[in-house]
């Protein structure tokens, strides 16, 4: 089909248009148009015809899209930075990723000798590292991909390794492991080892030779070109000719820019010459792109081997340390934590997390102890808590910030600090700034500069004189040469978790002067051993007291001095012991301590008693959440609010994400009287939010954002609902108690258990006929009340001592067998009152113990050990 068009005859040309050459172009364009210009004939008016087709309309309209096509990916790559896509954003966002020269080195020199390594980075896709990062939150997600059947059984047929999908791990020995793992690296396995070791190629190893021949004469052409060159210019080009991989200079072209002072070299037949330009007076040259060793998804193999071979904390059947299962509302949390990448140190630097961190203190601290806006007030109706609180890294550090807490607050009783010279010098400053900020008549941008009001402040909080340049250590004494010196003594139970025998050595506290109280048949700290201890002290001081009374000779003062004055500072309560899950009377401590504190020295000993009560609920105290009366007496919870500090770690029972703990005191100021040190260049009333801030309460600079993870749990399940977390592994543990008595030829109790712990002996054939010949092995008695963390002589049996080491020796390789197999890891573990170690369960994290979980336990275990 053909259409012919009649146009007017046009105008005659000029005589200066006729001069004009004709161009070609108007000619491949009405080729290509279909455009045909036909003569006049004599007998047929002047005019254009034009014959246009269907076909050639349809290969305008191709050619028109195919311009505007290729106009918009140039706008596209010019004007849109890689910075404006979110790094986790949606896949129509990855086709706007910014095009550079470091993009197409990516397979150049590193990746010439791995061919996987090609596409390391695809310009038309994402980049090596978000390519990682997906990689990594494809692996992250497969963690909760998983269906775990009745007994552990996978039922995720999807995965290659089937046969150990429902393994709490796949074992192999440090040997086994490192060779599999860790092996050199070569040519062939770079991408299959995490060895760091790396392989120089043949082309590296000749470029340490020195530059090529070829090179040297690129540059000499450059010079006389450009004369204005330099010899850092020579050497960012040799530099960049020595970390390329290429040998081949045979068509290495110099050119040079008639619109730049500077020359631009470049080589066709590598990638790693990047064009350097001047604009202006700006001479900087592009900095060197770092190289990928292995492509991105060789990367993400190596995260998966890593994630492969590693633990399955969150199977079922992981019972070997007081964590678990992660809470994916916490791990949400976490991953946004994540992805800020801040520390809460100061509000400008983390506002959100610093409020969410004072949100989360505030909750506990009313929670924990009520009110204490007045601490003397026993009114529960204000609910304003004005102590202070920390997110710690560890429980272990938050008994440390505990003892450290104490020792300044006795030393500030006693006068050994310049406590209140540095709250009378802080209160100057700060009103001598508002009084600045109230009367000053000046503008705000023309207030006192920066030196005129560091001037000030240093006058201000500057030492009166270089003489008393020993008054700027923390600890001072006011006390003349004749005054003695009293060494601090702590307390802790036998049940008390080892981080407080590491904390009084940081503290510098003497091996004696840690003292440990025995405990009671349950494992809760003997109150009546405690008061003794304190006596024992007191009498030892009255002695030391008196006999320099007696003394004839006054001048041997210092040798008097010397002599060794201890005086108690601080007691640890325990709210859920690592392997018997024991409770202190936390109401008898108190109050053992506060009776010590309210007998008045003699005259002589010249010191104020205090005594500071600390409880270590780091396991289990997350009962704090439960409702239930029965859960709250037997672990002591409402006791607590007697107490001066508290901590407990979410990430153990919860489920949150390591490490998540808290750490709570019940005094105003209590972290930052001992912690602060005032660092100016951080911590600044003049900044905005800075009586916010947070850091100067700890010792730590850096802090983690980990109260957002207990936020996001408390925030999302309520305060019930995870409170009825807590009590549905008190109920689940009691089933598991009911189940051991039942199977009481096989298993029997190693102690009275408490809530969140059950401790127990697997018996295998031989030693259980021993047991039944001896009548040591009792019936099940049925109205005894299995959690009330008694004594009672029924509640479990005593192991003789000649079958005891025989008997341990079943426990440990039962639990290497167990391990082994990646059927289960649970933990043996030491009883006080036991010479054989015992088994102990607990259900940690947000796991779910079933009856069909608890009877899969006792199974295997009989599977495995029936022969030992």
């Amino acid at each position: 089909m053909r259409f012919n068009i009649m146009f007017a005859k046009p105008p005659p040309p000029s005589t200066a248009e006729q001069c004009l050459p004709s161009t070609s172009s108007s000619s491949w364009i009405s080729s290509f148009l279909g455009i045909a210009n036909s003569q006049p004939q004599n007998n047929e008016p002047l005019g254009l015809s034009l014959t246009i087709s269907v076909s050639s309309l349809i290969q305008s309209l191709i050619f028109v899209l195919m311009v505007g096509a290729c106009l918009g990916i140039w706008i596209n790559r010019r004007f849109i930075s890689a910075q404006d896509v979110h790094l986790l954003g949606a896949d129509e966002n990855k086709e706007r990723l910014e095009t550079t020269a470091a993009d197409a080195s990516t397979d150049g020199a590193d990746c010439q000798s791995n061919s996987d390594c090609k596409d390391a980075v695809n310009n038309d896709d994402e980049d090596g590292p978000t390519m990682v990062l997906r990689g990594s939150l494809d692996l992250l997600a497969s963690k909760w991909g998983v269906d775990w059947g009745t007994n552990g059984e996978n039922n995720n047929d999807d995965d290659d390794d089937n046969d150990n999908d429902d393994a709490v791990v796949r074992y192999l020995s440090p040997e086994q492991m490192t060779n599999l793992l860790f092996a050199k690296p070569t040519n062939d396995n770079v991408a299959e080892t995490l060895c760091l070791d790396e392989v120089l190629s043949s082309s590296t190893l000749n470029n340490n030779e020195g530059p090529s021949p070829e090179l040297l004469e690129v540059l000499l052409m450059a010079l006389q070109h450009s004369p204005k060159s330099s010899a850092t210019d020579i050497t960012s080009l040799i530099s960049s000719e020595e970390g390329s991989e290429s040998s081949d200079h045979d068509d290495v072209v110099a050119t040079t820019s008639t619109t730049s002072d500077k020359s631009i070299i470049a080589t066709p037949s590598t990638s790693s010459f990047t064009s350097t330009t001047a604009n202006n007076n700006n001479t900087s040259s592009s900095p060197p792109q770092q190289q990928p060793h292995i492509s991105p998804q060789q990367f993400t193999n190596l995260l998966s081997l890593i994630q492969k071979y590693s633990v399955n904390t969150s199977h079922p059947y992981f019972f070997n340390q007081l964590f678990g299962s992660l809470d994916p509302i916490a791990l949400a949390a976490e991953i946004v934590a994540l992805s800020v990448n801040t520390s809460v140190y100061t509000y400008e630097t983390a506002p959100v997390f610093t409020l969410v961190e004072r949100e989360v203190m505030g909750q506990i601290g009313k929670l924990v102890f009520g009110s204490t806006n007045d601490e003397d007030n026993t009114n529960d109706e204000v609910e304003e808590f004005v102590g202070e609180g920390l997110m710690i890294p560890g429980g272990s550090l938050a008994n440390l910030t505990a003892m450290h807490a104490a020792r300044h607050r006795w030393k500030v009783v006693n006068g050994y600090t310049k406590q209140q010279q540095q709250q009378k010098q802080h209160n100057e400053y700060r009103q001598w700034l508002d009084n600045i900020n109230e009367t000053s008549e000046v503008e705000e941008e023309k207030k006192l500069d920066d030196m005129t009001l560091n001037k000030h402040i240093n006058a201000i909080l500057s030492p009166p004189s270089q003489k008393k340049q020993q008054q700027q250590h923390l600890y001072i004494t006011n006390n003349s040469a004749d005054e003695p010196q009293y060494d601090l003594v702590a307390f802790v139970s036998s049940e008390a978790h080892y981080s407080f025998a590491k904390s009084a050595r940081v503290l510098g506290l003497r091996e004696d002067d840690l003292i440990v109280i025995p405990t009671n048949a349950d494992g809760s700290m003997n109150v009546e051993a405690l008061a003794k201890s304190f006596d024992e002290l007191e009498c030892e001081l009255e002695q030391i007291v008196r006999e320099e009374d007696g003394a004839v000779v006054r001048s041997n003062a210092d040798v008097k001095r010397r002599r060794r004055r201890r005086v108690p500072f601080f007691v640890a309560c325990t709210a859920g012991s690592t392997v018997r899950g024991s409770f202190d009377d936390i109401a008898k401590i108190v109050e053992v301590c506060r009776g010590y504190e309210s007998r008045q020295p003699s005259s002589k000993q010249h010191y104020e008693r205090s005594i500071w009560v600390h409880v270590d609920g780091a396991w289990g105290g997350s009962a704090i959440f439960s409702s239930r009366n029965e859960i709250r007496s037997i672990t002591h919870m409402d006791e607590i609010r007697h107490a001066d500090s508290f901590t407990f770690n979410p990430h153990k029972m919860l489920g949150a994400p390591q490490q998540t703990t808290a750490f709570i005191v019940r005094h105003r100021n209590g972290l930052r009287e001992a912690n602060a040190a005032g660092a100016k260049y951080l911590f600044d009333p003049r900044k905005n939010g800075a009586e916010y801030d947070l850091g100067d309460l700890s010792y730590t600079c850096g802090r983690r954002t980990d109260a957002v993870k207990l936020w996001a749990m408390w925030k999302y399940y309520g305060r019930s609902g995870l409170g009825s977390r807590v009590d549905q592994k008190v109920d689940e543990l009691e089933c598991f108690v009911k189940e051991v008595r039942k199977r009481r030829n096989t298993f029997a109790l190693a102690c009275r258990p408490w809530p969140f712990n059950v401790n127990f002996f697997y018996f295998p054939p031989r030693i259980r006929e021993v047991l039944e010949q001896r009548g040591i092995l009792r019936p099940v008695v049925e109205d005894e009340d299995d959690m009330s963390g008694g004594d009672d002589e029924n509640s479990f049996i005593q192991i003789p001592d000649d079958i005891a080491k025989d008997l341990a020796e079943v426990s440990v390789a039962l639990k290497l067998r167990l391990h082994e197999a990646g059927e289960m890891i649970i933990p043996y573990q030491p009883l006080s009152n036991q010479q054989a170690d015992c088994f102990r369960l607990v259900v940690a994290g947000k796991k779910d113990l079933k009856e069909s979980d608890i009877c899969h336990i006792l199974d295997t275990m009989e599977k495995y050990g029936a022969d030992l």
